[in-house]
């Protein structure tokens, strides 16, 4: 019985990592396989554990079992499959009714499939269990910009800015690596908030707010120099201000991470004719 549970937690364990790996990387077919393996593993542990009465082990791998079906989701999700990633974050909150993070994954679901009003009444339910939660209030922002309503978008960004990451994983020590992103050269210790930037950007540039918008962008790569969609977009508005040189930097550094990109392409043959005057 013990070689049994080890061997299943290591392969489960193993599964997991590599799942991690996976989704990081864009493989979510990949990563889909893994977790579901992890899931298994952890679902067969907590059966024998529960066989043998010992009920709050199994629970603690039941648990576990259940963040990896979790991850299966969100797999799904990127892989376009919504309603299959739908019934498990459903499946997920028949047993965590109050989880801000399956609500939360509930929304994002809801809101890919165009079901707007219902994905912000999940990432409001979530904010009343997590009411400071920037990520929450970044997808809740990303619902009222989709929804056409620009102004309700910009204040939750604020406060999504505003608001104080709580785990290590929400900072990021980054290093500035061009003049569009900053003049200071030292580390800098900031929010990990790319993404609220970013879409604070897409508002501002939405309602003709050019000048702020790049600025947005900026605080965005400030906040991750690898953030693709800032890099992109931003080079584009510079463009627009005839600014081609920065431009060039964002969209060589484009490629650097997305070297079939076609948009960053374009925009770097584009920005290499203005400079050679042609």
């Amino acid at each position: 019985m013990a070689n049994i549970l080890r061997d299943l937690d290591k392969l489960a364990e193993e599964n997991y990592k590599k799942a991690r790996v996976f989704f990081q990387m864009g493989k979510y077919e990949e990563a889909l396989a893994s977790y579901r393996e992890a899931e298994e593993a952890w679902k067969k542990m907590a059966g024998l554990l529960i066989e043998k009465g010992k009920q709050e082990r199994g629970k603690e791998f039941f648990e576990k079992a259940q963040e990896a079906r979790s991850f299966c989701g969100m797999s799904l999700f990127k892989l376009g499959r919504l309603q299959e990633a739908l019934n498990i974050v459903d499946s997920a909150l028949e047993i965590k009714h109050e989880s801000p993070t399956e609500l939360s994954n509930r929304g994002f679901v809801l809101s890919a499939m165009g079901r707007n009003e219902e994905a912000l009444e999940a990432f409001e339910k979530a904010l009343s269990l997590d009411p400071e939660s920037p990520k929450i209030l970044t997808s809740k922002g990303i619902v009222y910009f989709r929804m056409g309503l620009p102004e309700k978008a910009l204040e939750t960004f604020d406060r999504a800015l505003a608001a104080e990451p709580k785990q290590a994983s929400d900072w990021a020590c980054k290093l500035p690596r061009f003049s569009f992103f900053s003049r200071n050269k030292a580390p800098i210790m900031r929010p990990d908030n790319a993404e609220t930037w970013y879409w604070k950007g897409n508002v501002l540039l939405e309602i003709g707010k050019k000048e702020k918008a790049l600025e947005a962008y900026k605080m965005a790569l400030e906040s991750d120099p690898d953030h693709l969609n800032s890099l992109l977009t931003g080079g584009d508005l510079l463009c627009e201000f005839s600014e081609y040189g920065e431009a060039f930097k964002c969209y060589v550094h484009a490629l650097k991470l997305s070297p079939r990109n076609e948009a960053a392409k374009q925009g770097k043959v584009f920005c290499e004719s203005r400079i050679n005057g042609n």
